[in-house]
């Protein structure tokens, strides 16, 4: 099957919220970009959920025949169910969008792991919200936004040279 290629900027917009002056990564990443849900319809809805419970817990009808007690009980249960649903909807959109765009961002980025770009622990990339900024204030095309991060990388990997030769050699004694 073959995988469609999204451009840079696409790919970015999953997982960076770029709307606002300070870029962030996204919690629930957006599927809008690349064909899907928006993340913001995902919210939207779980956070109408408890109120869903509520309203079916405590309408009249069921609240006569659970009681007081049994109604705050259930809505608990149910409420702890709802935040496990929760965070099952954004590993499994998370891990979708990140299946999806991977080969995009391997063609344009060969040899930096999108995982390393996730992380918010260290690597040697961790710079590359405050890079992909200052390319973002420029209004570049697709082209010239490629290329401007591809001079990040090699920036930010000149700066970590020791970290990026201990992960090499990590892999290199797994193998």
């Amino acid at each position: 099957m073959e995988q469609k290629m999204y451009d840079v900027k696409t790919i970015l917009d999953t997982i960076f919220n770029s709307k606002k002056a300070p870029i962030k990564k996204r919690l629930i990443y957006d599927k809008s970009s690349i064909g899907g849900l928006s993340s913001q319809w995902i919210k939207i809805l779980l956070f109408i959920m408890p109120f869903i419970m509520y309203a079916s817990l405590f309408n009249p009808r069921s609240f006569e025949y659970l009681g007081i007690a049994q109604a705050i009980v259930f809505y608990i249960i149910l409420l702890v169910f709802a935040m496990q649903i929760v965070i099952a909807v954004a590993f499994f959109n998370n891990r979708s969008v990140v299946k999806k765009i991977t080969p995009s961002w391997e063609h344009y980025f060969k040899g930096v792991e999108l995982k390393m770009i996730l992380s918010s622990g260290v690597t040697p990339y961790v710079d590359f919200i405050q890079h992909y900024e200052k390319t973002l204030n420029k209004n570049l095309n697709n082209e010239e936004l490629h290329q401007e991060l591809q001079n990040a990388f090699s920036v930010m990997e000149d700066e970590n040279r020791d970290l990026i030769d201990a992960i090499n050699r990590d892999k290199k004694s797994k193998n």
